[in-house]
């Protein structure tokens, strides 16, 4: 089971795989980018400086540093769409990072999948979660159209996650373990996260009532209210590691561009500690340290709300 990191800066990439990364993801806008299009028109799904490279040089360094000790790094074209002039800039941008040693491209839209496989074909392609791959043969077209490698969307179980695996071995998944995890869908959700003090639409706190009562609302809006009072940036799904190793996933992936480092380093450490672990002890006892460490990170208990699997934490 390998560990997906976020990478910001060149400096994180050593301490990054000391720590316990075998894969470094990241974002890059370059000069030319931002004069032509600007950061709301970001290439990939973020859209601020603190969670962008900038500069070849650094890409070059953050790769060489990862690639010392062993471990991958990739750079996510992962907007939800693009002008075809921006995908073509894409592709330019993309030759020249695999030049500086980028492994991978995280990407999401169809159309820049196809100018890859066009202009690009010796690129390695993983789909990002918002492609919405939420059965097999979903992940079967991805395939077709050049995806290696696909990030499965937050909301499926690790049941449903094995089923997709097991009707694709030929493919590779990734599955979310920390931070991130949201009440929409992302693969369908058309709010872009631009706001300066970045908190996201998904974060803001309102007041839900019933036009109609069909039976189901007041369901919605207790979940609602329960998302409301807890921070979706402390998400977790420790507990569910040893099912997720049988299921068959590739990486876990810890979400976090524009984080700071200590955090990184923190989630990092404490997920390969999990890992580990996992290979000795029972899915009980994993569960009690995983639960500690949960407390260590974030300072408080872990809630249903920001569980990964919550139906699906023990074997």
């Amino acid at each position: 089971m390998r560990i997906m990191s976020p990478i910001d800066k060149a400096e994180e990439a050593a301490v990054l795989v000391q720590a316990g990364a075998d894969e470094l993801y990241g974002g890059f806008v370059s000069p030319a980018w931002s004069r032509r299009y600007s950061l709301l028109g970001s290439p990939n799904h973020r859209y601020f400086p603190s969670a962008q490279f900038t500069t070849l040089k650094d890409i070059k360094r953050a790769a060489k540093d990862a690639h010392a000790s062993g471990a991958k790094f990739y750079i996510a074209f992962n907007s939800p769409s693009y002008t075809p002039e921006q995908r073509q800039d894409v592709i330019t941008d993309a030759g020249r990072l695999m030049d500086a040693g980028t492994d991978a491209f995280i990407v999401s839209d169809i159309g820049l999948l196809r100018r890859f496989a066009e202009q690009l074909p010796e690129a390695v392609i993983h789909l990002s979660t918002l492609g919405a791959v939420y059965n097999s043969e979903s992940a079967k077209f991805f395939a077709g159209l050049g995806a290696n490698r696909i990030v499965l969307p937050r909301e499926l179980t690790v049941a449903e996650m094995a089923g997709i695996v097991k009707a694709n071995p030929g493919l590779e998944f990734d599955a979310f373990i920390l931070i991130g995890k949201c009440p929409n869908l992302e693969g369908f959700c058309s709010f872009t996260h631009c706001d300066p003090a970045q908190q996201w639409p998904c974060e803001k706190k309102y007041e839900a009532r019933a036009l109609r009562d069909d039976g189901r609302a007041g369901g919605i809006i207790a979940a609602q209210a329960g998302w409301s009072e807890i921070n979706r940036r402390q998400a977790c799904g420790l507990c569910s590691v040893p099912g997720l190793i049988d299921a068959g996933v590739t990486a876990l992936k810890i979400v976090g561009r524009g984080g700071p480092t200590e955090m990184k380093l923190k989630m990092v450490s404490a997920l390969r500690e999990v890992v580990e672990l996992s290979r000795r002890t029972s899915a009980e006892e994993l569960g009690c340290f995983a639960r500690a460490k949960y407390a260590d990170m974030f300072g408080r208990e872990c809630s249903p709300f920001v569980c990964y699997y919550p139906a699906d934490n023990s074997r």
